[in-house]
């Protein structure tokens, strides 16, 4: 059997895109516990689109189901208001499977395919690093007049 090797520099993985404009697309979403396990991280898939130099690369975001305030960010920034039911508000779409196994949960909505521009900044990444975060969403709703955050990492 053949053994697979690598440097020091190739398993540390890419270096973090410049700060700048990005368009993403959303492919669905990667549901886990989160550490505390009191709440869940859907940890959506989202890849820069229409880049010269990083095309295909992902962003991480958590988006944690206890950080509701970033919902509404995060959605309309894909062009897809949150859901008014009875004065509350809902995420848009379903996830589907076992409620005690996130990673089993299964994402089926109007978000999925659409396209969204996040302004990407370097920030520590708590282990001595650098690593991509997103700044703020630009709002794609037609006429919203909701107030967006202008900075997520604080």
């Amino acid at each position: 059997m053949p053994k697979l090797t690598a440097s020091k520099e190739e398993i540390k993985g890419m270096p973090p895109m410049a700060e700048g404009m990005v368009t993403v697309r959303l492919d669905g979403f990667d549901p886990k516990l989160s550490k505390d396990k009191g709440s869940v991280n859907l940890n959506p898939k989202m890849k820069v689109i229409n880049h010269a130099e990083y095309n295909d690369r992902p962003v991480f975001e958590n988006l944690n189901t206890k950080g509701k305030w970033v919902w509404k960010d995060f959605c309309h920034s894909f062009g897809v208001p949150l859901q008014e039911v009875n004065g509350d508000f809902e995420f848009p779409g379903e996830f589907d499977g076992p409620e005690d196994d996130p990673t089993k949960w299964q994402y089926r909505g109007p978000l999925l395919g659409q396209q969204a521009q996040l302004m990407l900044v370097q920030a520590d990444n708590t282990k001595g690093g650098i690593a991509n975060k997103v700044k703020y969403y630009v709002c794609k709703v037609q006429g919203c007049v909701e107030k967006h955050s202008d900075n997520l990492v604080k």
